[in-house]
């Protein structure tokens, strides 16, 4: 829409965010207009990296990181695709050298308005277009603008900007949509950035903005500067920074909750880049590429019957072109015969999309980030948008090298990394598994965790120092200790261990010390294993062991259910760190304190029963008398709330136990079928969670068992006991006397 303002001519051109045909026309536009100077809807924040946006080797889908150094919860993401309209007039202006620079308020006065220094209304913009897609017959009007506007009127680039700003018109001016108070700034100082280049000598401007905010902006003759001026007084602002970093076609997805988000970023893409008439014959053929990359048999013939199915669709809905709906049909009917799992496949890969951008190491970030990147690329990683798996073996230097840049990372709060259990085959200390999966919020806490150092070993190790200091807890120490060597990060060793030490010889509370034992002994085992000196930390572990297992069974008097879980786990890792050491006399006293715990009454009836089960398992109780514990426990005269619980504690672990012991097997059976209806249901939660623990094979051999029980109960022999003639002989006399000889009548 072109108006003429003063000596200027002011082109506005109201564009969907991330469209393919905004972008398409607005190329073209300014291909045949050559304006001198552009002006973008953005952050002028910003306007210093805008020079960067053509560097070599820049791919996007980037972003602009706006945030408040001083408040790093303040920050705001302004992503790019290579076919946003934006990009493509950044794109424009660089290549022939024409003044370009962002023209909206700027993120220093908004976060000062969101900090709350002007009230701002605090609910969500109602969205004007649902009401317009319904009178197309579209629910959502993310659908409909793709239809009629990226695969219809955006193919005429010389009309869409003058059919947009009517509609837009249209709808502004039927007052259902009321503006918040945010977007009436926003506007106006778009208008005053309008008025300052017409003023300045501009006289070919092109505003490139949102459609909805195009008719507010041609109306800058009928709205006065003063109105606007009044409007934007008194704003204050913060000190802000900028930079690129990468995004990814996950994130661009309006799934990701981002509100300006696409339905179909990766379609998106083939649309701009084989344009509309080849798109829909290209998305098939990768989709049919793809499938068959995954062992699906995918011929020539069903790429072209799946083209003329999605034709035929689309002209059924009176669309100009196949949309991703009538493709994902077509796909879903003859490429995938109707299986949803390879249509997921290809929602996954060709409609969302696992693309991340590039931002080179010539454009300017923070020391921190430029030292995790070149981290990154010694170790030969790729910070990917899609998780990606990574096994690691810590006997290779290579192994060892991500390993440790992973572990730092986790110290300083940033999940890029999560440890997953290590598979079959690789249970020694020597392997990691790890999933690795970035997302841009990471870029907000690399830049947090600067204010540490300017690399990522500085920045790690001045984190985790401050972390001790400020701890005095023994477990969150350990773990701490635990954390430093697995990062290779032993300066602060020395340091720690004394604060334990001197934490260990003040704390009396068993169930604290127990937490940290755990943690010490796999500090104590990875450290021997890579030949380090371990003797404080093995010294530590002797004097902290004794006093826990001393101390437990105490610890386990008068405690409610909720309580006896918690210190349930906490037995099971002391019971896992004793076995872990191996010396006989940790695993003496050990013993000791699981004999005191299940001989004593007081004990939560859960604790009791577990204690009976590691006696057990280490061999200390024999069978007999842990199935007599068994059944006295379950017998009658215990409530039969605490025969649930006392079970629980001693099923705990694996199901093996019951299946290779029947005379265990069996006592737990006649419990069962002996437990009254009320009690049953009452006490079925506790005996769903205890052997919902347990692994499918293992519930299934348990209801084969019990299966046979009951046949065994409902189908008695037949055949008649043989009995002893000797001792039938001793009591006949005395039956005669009592019921006279046989055959007499009553």
């Amino acid at each position: 829409m072109r108006i003429q303002f003063r000596s200027a001519e002011i082109d506005v051109l109201g564009i969907r965010h991330h469209g393919p045909g905004s972008a398409k026309a607005v190329k073209e536009y300014l291909e045949e207009r050559q304006p001198d100077l552009i002006l973008i809807e953005g952050p002028p924040d910003a306007d210093n990296m805008l020079a960067f946006a053509n560097a070599q080797a820049m791919e996007p889908p980037l972003a602009l990181l706006v945030y408040n150094p001083k408040e790093l919860s303040q920050a705001s993401f302004f992503p790019f695709a290579s076919y946003s309209p934006e990009w493509q007039a950044i794109q424009f202006a660089l290549a022939n050298s024409i003044p370009v620079r962002f023209f909206d308020l700027p993120m220093a006065h908004q976060f000062r308005m969101r900090d709350g220094e002007l009230p701002l209304e605090q609910h969500r913009e109602p969205d004007p277009f649902v009401e317009i897609a319904a009178l197309g017959a579209y629910t959502d009007p993310e659908r409909w603008w793709e239809a009629l506007i990226e695969r219809g009127a955006a193919q005429d680039t010389t009309r869409v900007f003058d059919i947009i700003h009517t509609l837009m018109q249209a709808l502004r001016e039927s007052k259902k949509h009321p503006e918040t108070k945010e977007t009436l700034l926003r506007e106006a100082w778009m208008r005053q950035e309008i008025r300052k280049a017409e003023k300045a000598g501009a006289q070919k401007i092109v505003a490139v903005c949102g459609a909805w905010h195009a008719p507010a902006l041609t109306r800058i003759e009928q709205i006065k500067q003063a109105e606007d001026l009044a409007l934007l007084k008194g704003l204050s602002k913060v000190k802000t920074e900028a930079g690129w970093i990468p995004w990814s076609y996950r994130r661009l997805h309006s799934g990701s909750g981002y509100r300006a988000g696409v339905l179909a970023p990766a379609w998106y893409d083939v649309i701009w880049e084989k344009g509309m008439d080849a798109a829909s014959t290209h998305w098939l053929t990768l989709a049919a590429r793809l499938l068959r990359e995954e062992g699906l048999e995918t011929a020539s013939s069903h790429v072209i019957e799946a083209i003329r199915l999605a034709e035929t669709l689309a002209t059924l809905r009176n669309t100009q072109a196949p949309g991703i709906e009538e493709l994902m049909e077509s796909a879903r009917s003859v490429l995938c015969q109707g299986a949803e799992k390879p249509l997921e496949l290809l929602e996954a890969q060709l409609v969302v999309g696992s693309q991340q951008g590039v931002v080179p190491d010539t454009v300017p970030q923070a020391p921190l980030r430029s030292d995790f990147e070149a981290q990154v690329k010694k170790c030969r990683l790729k910070l990917t948008a899609s998780p990606v798996s990574l096994s690691l073996d810590l006997r290779t230097e290579a192994g060892l090298r991500k390993s440790h840049l992973l572990h730092r990372m986790l110290l300083l709060g940033i999940q890029w990394g999560k440890r997953m259990p290590v598979s079959d085959g690789k249970q020694g200390g020597f392997h990691e598994e790890w999933t690795l999966q970035w997302e841009p919020e990471y870029e907000i806490q690399l830049i947090e965790a600067g204010v540490w150092g300017n690399t990522v070993v500085q920045a790690a190790t001045a984190c985790a120092r401050d972390k001790i200091q400020d701890s005095d807890k023994l477990a969150e120490l350990a773990q701490i200790m635990s954390a430093l060597l697995m990062a290779d990060l032993p300066g602060l060793m020395p340091g720690l261990v004394r604060k334990l030490h001197a934490l260990g010889a003040q704390v009396s509370d068993a169930l604290l010390l127990a937490d940290a034992v755990l943690p010490l002994v796999e500090v104590l085992r990875y450290g021997s294993a890579r030949k380090m000196n371990m003797h404080s930390v093995a010294e530590l572990l002797d004097g902290l062991i004794p006093r826990v297992c001393i101390q437990l069974p105490a610890a386990c008097v008068g405690l409610n259910e909720e309580a006896a879980q918690a210190v349930l786990k906490q037995i099971v890792g002391l019971n896992r760190a004793v076995g872990l050491l191996d010396q006989p006399v940790h695993a003496e006293r050990l013993v000791q304190a699981l004999n005191d715990i299940h001989a004593n009454a007081r004990c939560a009836p859960m604790l009791r029963g577990l204690a009976v089960r590691m006696l057990f398992d280490k061999k200390v109780m024999p069978l007999e008398t842990a199935a007599t514990r068994f059944h006295f426990a379950l017998s009658d005269n215990q409530p039969a709330m605490e025969q649930a619980l006392w079970l629980e504690g001693f099923l705990f672990g694996s199901g093996l136990l019951l299946l290779h012991h029947p005379a265990l097997w069996n006592v737990l059976n006649d419990w069962v079928q002996a437990v009254g209806e009320d009690s049953f249901v009452a006490i079925l939660p506790i005996l769903r969670r205890s052997f919902g623990a347990y692994s499918g094979p293992e519930r299934a051999k348990m209801l084969d068992l019990a299966r046979q029980s009951g046949q065994k109960k409902s189908s008695p022999s037949n055949a008649e006991p043989e009995l002893d003639a000797h001792r039938t002989g001793l009591i006949q006399e005395v039956l005669t006397s009592l019921f006279g000889p046989a055959g007499q009548d009553d």
